[in-house]
């Protein structure tokens, strides 16, 4: 990706040079084509460096992909054990309200709820917290 050169006011240059030094330079002057050869090693060199910085972007931004997938799927494991902690916890308080022998009509909403309320707030508060640590680790990478 190479860029067309910028040409250079050598009459402006000479006179400058003129102005600043009392020395008086033609833009046909020798002395030009130093101007014009240090002109051209910049460029080439600027060019190399830009191609570098590009090159090392798009490593980083390679790098920010794959850690955001990671950390996407370490939440989304995380999600999935949550889940499944919180499904068996049902479980065994529902077994545990069958095990006690407890008629249907001397089930209170009250036995159920405490941990099934308790379980609820215990897994939104775990999912809103993996879920913004993934939006400021995405925040963070881009």
């Amino acid at each position: 990706m190479t860029t067309p050169p910028v040409s250079i006011d050598l009459k402006r240059l000479a006179a400058e040079v003129s102005a600043q030094h009392g020395i008086r330079i033609d833009p046909d002057d020798p002395m030009m084509a130093v101007v014009t050869l240090n002109r051209l090693v910049f460029e080439q060199a600027v060019g190399q460096v830009l191609d570098r910085v590009q090159m090392a972007v798009r490593d980083f931004e390679v790098a920010a992909d794959k850690v955001q997938v990671r950390a996407g799927s370490v939440l989304a494991q995380e999600v999935r054990d949550c889940s499944a902690s919180f499904r068996d916890e049902i479980a065994s308080t529902v077994e545990h309200l069958r095990s006690t022998g407890a008629a249907r009509e001397s089930v209170r909403c009250s036995d159920l709820r405490v941990p099934f309320v308790g379980w609820i707030t215990f897994g939104l508060a775990l999912s809103l917290a993996l879920v913004s640590l993934g939006v400021w680790i995405g925040a963070v990478l881009r």
